[in-house]
């Protein structure tokens, strides 16, 4: 049957409806006119609502800066007590295999305790690993009335986000500005590298990049990575954990992102060496790596986290942007669980250049180019015991 002019633009109109239709209902399924708005972000707006101390205290710990955004933590409270526990079953896989980085996780939850101890007139002591017998206990508070002492770095802990775009390339950072950094570094068997002129940072990068690729080419890291890739809007609101595209500072793009079909594993890793290759690495500023004594010391690892949440969270008040880079971290432990060839291994080695410190937390920072947006959070009825 032949189509008139008119016919034709009559069904085409309809056609052309039904497509807006369902983009405009694919868009409201996938959050687009909702961002960092449902429940699974309450916690960062409700986080000093709780009744009570001990619970306002927790609510500041689950903001903090986590692996995969994966939360590994479980809490239990008294009204002077708090109990940290690592939750075994948020652990990340084989992207994670020695759990170098849920410790470094939970160590920035007690960071976050700390102040908001001492912002609520309660003088915290602690413990961390108080019991030998009991790996996933990671830290034990006990809390005395005192006066209450709100600190700069407690009042911006809603602040402090990953930012995983492009940094502001038109500045540098002051030299003051990476002493008062190490400054922040109070704990024992700790301490932090730098990166900064040009040919530090192409060393960095060239390894940054390797282990990247090297990460995504491993099947299994791979598929462990992807599995906390939460790209449904109702799945999100549900699990109210995992890694976003909100959060992944693609700028005016983002709606379009979300609009389109869920990106495969495969283009989701493709994306990520992309970002990394031209954006991440040569937009930063500077890079760092916090290296401790033990590698495999969960106190010392705990201590990391507590420094890493701290250096964050000043960096917010000085309006810097930063962003952990743990893949080549990540491939450092793959490879020794695989008892492969080290050349993760061999590389991050020779970034340190020190064999009595162990890389554990690589990063990159420098002056922010857009705004960044809210990772979700499970709030305190799905992480009080």
């Amino acid at each position: 049957m032949k189509l008139s002019r008119r016919d034709f633009l009559k069904f085409g109109g309809v056609t052309l409806i039904a497509v807006a239709g369902g983009t405009v209902l694919r868009a409201l399924d996938q959050g687009v006119f909702s961002v960092g708005q449902g429940a699974a972000y309450e916690p960062w707006t409700n986080w000093r609502d709780a009744p009570t101390p001990t619970e306002r205290i927790v609510a500041a710990g689950i903001l903090a800066s986590n692996p995969h955004n994966s939360q590994p933590w479980i809490f239990r409270i008294t009204d002077s007590t708090i109990d940290l526990f690592a939750e075994p079953e948020r652990q990340i896989g084989v992207i994670d295999p020695f759990l170098r980085e849920m410790y470094v996780g939970l160590g920035c939850a007690v960071e976050n305790m700390m102040l908001a101890a001492e912002a609520e007139g309660l003088s915290p002591t602690l413990g961390l690993m108080p019991d030998p017998t009991d790996e996933t206990h990671a830290a034990h508070l006990e809390l005395i009335h005192s006066s209450p002492h709100p600190s700069k770095l407690y009042s911006v802990i809603p602040n402090r986000h990953t930012d995983r775009g492009a940094y502001d390339t038109a500045r540098s950072i002051a030299p003051k500005i990476f002493e008062e950094i190490e400054v922040l570094i109070a704990e024992a068997n700790l301490h932090l590298f730098w990166y900064k002129d040009e040919a530090a940072r192409a060393q960095f990068s060239e390894v940054a990049i390797e282990s990247v690729e090297a990460l995504i080419a491993d099947e299994q890291q791979s598929m462990d990575s992807h599995a906390w890739w939460r790209q449904d809007w109702d799945q999100l609101q549900e699990t109210a954990d995992g890694i976003t595209l909100d959060a992944q500072a693609l700028g005016p793009i983002t709606p379009i992102a979300k609009i389109f079909p869920d990106l495969s594993r495969q283009q989701n890793d493709a994306a990520f060496v992309k970002n990394v290759r031209e954006i991440m690495l040569p937009t930063a500023a500077a890079f760092g790596i916090l290296a401790v004594r033990d590698g495999n010391n969960s106190t010392q690892r705990l201590n990391c986290g507590r420094a890493w949440e701290r250096i964050h969270l000043w960096g917010t008040t000085q309006g810097l942007a930063m962003q952990p880079l743990n893949q080549m971290c990540e491939r450092v432990d793959r490879e020794i669980q695989l008892g492969i060839e080290p050349v993760i291994g061999n590389a991050v080695r020779a970034l340190v250049n020190d064999d009595s410190w162990h890389a554990i937390m690589p990063f990159r920072l420098g002056y922010p180019t857009q705004k960044t947006n809210l990772s979700p959070r499970r709030g305190l009825g799905k992480v009080i015991a």
